[in-house]
Order: structure tokens, then C-alpha cells, then sequence
């Protein structure tokens, strides 16, 4: 990570804020963000796995204590569609947000539908529709992440994360990216695990913010190399399903800080986390994130298909002061 364009914070540093508890306890900041958009805001954020199939409640395990958890949906740890904070597959407008913020929070990828929670030490199938076996492995923040699941290649790997209801001011994302490699193994051909630690996924190249309108023209729109999409093909854009009619706002979002070359992690507790820092500002307009996946390491489980991908444990969200 090259330290001119990005801020570190440590993790103890990080841990004295105010928490945020799984979707019922809050810290004083989220709680009065719509009541006082002029006070502090700050949102701790940790995706979690499900206990299991119609079990949605998180495997303690994968939960860090204070922190609010995001509990994907995927029992089986196999692709999901974009999600929503409350785990709904479109914009939330009744719903309290994250931790009762009311900032509403989509993820997903740059190709819809590939989206997948990664635990370290369990068992999932690559066909889905198994139960993931096993128990995880490592401290909380560190063992589980989201990333694309089967297809390294760029941009169809990127994370987008979007943020809505933002109240105007200026912010800070934290963000964690710690993964581990993966392995065939047992008797059926499409068991995986992951928790060895022979080689990261490649630095991400950036994490850029974007606001609704510049998001079509700066990243979508992009043409895109053919060489890099397996077989000359292009994979269906999430842009349909990020992008909420009638709530595009203005497009007055600016990044006013930014992260390049952003490292991968590789490590069991989570006091070694290392995470990255960007900050931007916006009027209230929603502001798209995106972690640009890095090049080019051959798939884990798949050898032939080379690229990277972009990774996020858990972020966390400040409001540090007024719009500039």
C-alpha cells in the first residue's frame, strides 16, 4: 500500500469509537444521524455468515463484538445477487438502515450475480445448495470476506458498495481486506476450503467514489479490453440494480482522498489488520464505492483464469465534518 495516497489507522485507534450492535443496540452517533444530521456519524460494518439454511442469525465465530453485523443471505456461501442492508434486493425506503442510521447501504459486484461470502476454515461446494461443513477458523474480522466468486477477471471482480441517505457532510471509509487461499478437497470434486496463506490476491488498484451520475460515464461506460473477459465476453453489468430512479441527487460527490495499490491481507488476528482510508464529501447525493480488483494472479481452484480480486471484510463509516 503506498503510503502518499493513503492513511493508515490502527486498529486500536479504530476499537475506541462508539459501537454499533447487531441491528437493535447502537451507538449515540448512528442513533440521532437523521435527528441531528450536524452530529457525529459513524458506522461500524462486519459481514458475517449465516448459521445456516432458513437460520439467519450469525455464526458467532465470524462476528466482531460491537460492531453491527451484516449477515449475507447465502447459507450455502455460494453467489448472491446484489444485497441490501436489510438483505432485499432493492433500495429499502421504509427500512431503518444501518444500525437505525437510516443511511441505506447496497453490495454487490461489477458483474451482477457472483457476489460471495468467504469463510476461513469452513467447507462450502461449488455447486451450491450444500451445506457449508466445518468450523471457522481465526479472529472475526480476519476470517470472513466478500468477493466474486469463479471470475478473477477485471473489472467483472470490482466490490461496489453504495451508499444512500447520506447525510451532507464529509466522510471517512475505513476499510479491511484480509482473504486466504483456496484448495479442493474431500471426496466431492467441488469441495473448497480456505485458510492457507501461500500468496495474496494482487494489490487493489484503487478505491474510487463515484456519485450516481458519474458512475455511468467514469466506470460503466468504460470500454472495456476484451482480452481481460473470458472468452472475449462481457458479464452482465450490476448497474440496473445499483441505480435507484429518482434518487440520483445532484452528483455533487468529490473523493478528496485517495488509496492506490491497496494491499491484500493475509493474517490470522485481527490486531494486524492494516486497513485503508479513503475520504470524499457529498451534498446528501449517494456515493458509489468502488474497489478496483488487481492483476494478475491465477485463480486459486482454477489455474487457467488469471486476474485478482477486490476484497472487504468490514468498513467503517465517519462523518468527520460539514461539506467543503
Amino acid at each position: 500500500m503506498k503510503s502518499n495516497t493513503i492513511a493508515r489507522c490502527t486498529v486500536a485507534s479504530i476499537l475506541v469509537g462508539g459501537c454499533v450492535l447487531l441491528g437493535v443496540t447502537l451507538n449515540e452517533s448512528a442513533a440521532s444521524a437523521e435527528a441531528a444530521p450536524g452530529k457525529p456519524l459513524h458506522l461500524k460494518v462486519d459481514f458475517a455468515a449465516p448459521q445456516g439454511k432458513g437460520q439467519p442469525e450469525p455464526r458467532k465465530a465470524t462476528t466482531k463484538p460491537g460492531w453491527w453485523h451484516w449477515v449475507l443471505p447465502c447459507w450455502d456461501l455460494y453467489r448472491s445477487d446484489l444485497k441490501w442492508e436489510d438483505n432485499s434486493s432493492s433500495y429499502p425506503k421504509d427500512g431503518p438502515g444501518i444500525a437505525g442510521s437510516g443511511v441505506h447501504v447496497a453490495v454487490t459486484c461489477h458483474y451482477e450475480g457472483i457476489l460471495t461470502l468467504y469463510v476461513a476454515g469452513l467447507r462450502r461446494y461449488l455447486a451450491g445448495g450444500l451445506p457449508p461443513e466445518k468450523k471457522p477458523l481465526f479472529e472475526p474480522l480476519c476470517n470472513s470476506w466478500i468477493a466474486a466468486s469463479d471470475f478473477p477477471n477485471n473489472p467483472s471482480s470490482d466490490l461496489l458498495l453504495a451508499f444512500y441517505d447520506l447525510p451532507p457532510g464529509h466522510y471517512r471509509l475505513i476499510s479491511y481486506h484480509n482473504s486466504f487461499n483456496g484448495r479442493r478437497i474431500g471426496d466431492s470434486p467441488t469441495g473448497v476450503e480456505y485458510e492457507q496463506t501461500k500468496q495474496p490476491e494482487p494489490p487493489m488498484k484503487s478505491i474510487r467514489v463515484y456519485s450516481m451520475k458519474s458512475i455511468v460515464t467514469d466506470y460503466f461506460e468504460v470500454p472495456l479490453d476484451e482480452k481481460t473477459l473470458p472468452k472475449g465476453k462481457f458479464h452482465g453489468s450490476s448497474l440496473g440494480k445499483i441505480l435507484v430512479r429518482g434518487k440520483e441527487g445532484t452528483g455533487a460527490v468529490r473523493q478528496t482522498l485517495e488509496a492506490t495499490d491497496v494491499e491484500i491481507q493475509q493474517v490470522k488476528t485481527d490486531a494486524e489488520l492494516k486497513p485503508s482510508t479513503i475520504e470524499f464529501t457529498t451534498d446528501g447525493s449517494p456515493a458509489v464505492v468502488v474497489y478496483a480488483a488487481g492483476c494478475c494472479k491465477s485463480d486459486d481452484l482454477r489455474r487457467h483464469r488469471r486476474g485478482g480480486y477486490a476484497v472487504l471484510n468490514a468498513f467503517e463509516l465517519l462523518r468527520i465534518g460539514a461539506e467543503k
